[in-house]
């Protein structure tokens, strides 16, 4: 069953990547990158296809927005479009890098680029470095934590009860964030 599913990894671990990268999540260039530490994909071709897709689905944004800008006129979108097409007027370059790194921005830059007056060609220029730049440092980074993760794991193998010990007390430790954050609102709600 293991070998099936690696050997179908090999075959379509391109595809899946590509498509993953569309919104920049970082969860594909990441897996690429512990599975060329394991032989299963090149970590090479992992990084030029993540940077391809990140720069197509940026693509695709951009044009959505400045061709179908009704479906982005609601109050949820023009605000933040707003905000992020003055930024764009300001940071202009280092905007576009930095949105890669920002969960939440990463849709927003190219919407604003969209709609606002912003060079599209100027914007492919700095996005195609920028996806390329967020791609090696993902994938190699990838790369090189599982190497540290297989030998931690390799020498602190007889401690098998810590790991899930731990995510037990985060998970406690999270569920009395919220209870105490949800208590604190009630009362803020509510006052006496």
């Amino acid at each position: 069953m293991m070998e099936k599913m690696m050997a179908n990894i090999e075959i379509y671990g391109y595809i899946l990547l590509f498509f993953a990268s569309f919104g920049g999540t970082l969860l594909g260039i990441v897996s690429a990158g512990v599975l060329s530490s394991l032989e299963k994909l090149d970590l090479v071709l992992s990084i030029v296809i993540a940077s391809s897709g990140n720069m197509c689905g940026n693509l695709i944004l951009v044009y959505l927005a400045k061709y179908q800008k009704r479906f982005f006129r609601s109050k949820k979108y023009t605000r933040k479009i707003a905000l992020v097409s003055l930024w764009l007027k300001k940071y202009g370059i280092i905007l576009i890098f930095a949105n890669k790194y920002i969960y939440g921005f990463k849709s927003i830059v190219p919407l604003a680029v969209g709609m606002s007056g912003y060079s599209v060609r100027k914007f492919v220029f700095w996005n195609l470095w920028a996806s390329l730049i967020w791609a090696s440092l993902m994938g190699v980074g990838g790369f090189f934590a599982s190497h540290f993760v297989i030998e931690f794991f390799g020498e602190w193998k007889q401690y098998s009860y810590i790991p899930p010990l731990l995510f037990g007390i985060a998970l406690i430790a999270l569920f009395w964030i919220l209870r105490s954050k949800s208590a604190s609102n009630r009362d803020f709600a509510n006052p006496i």
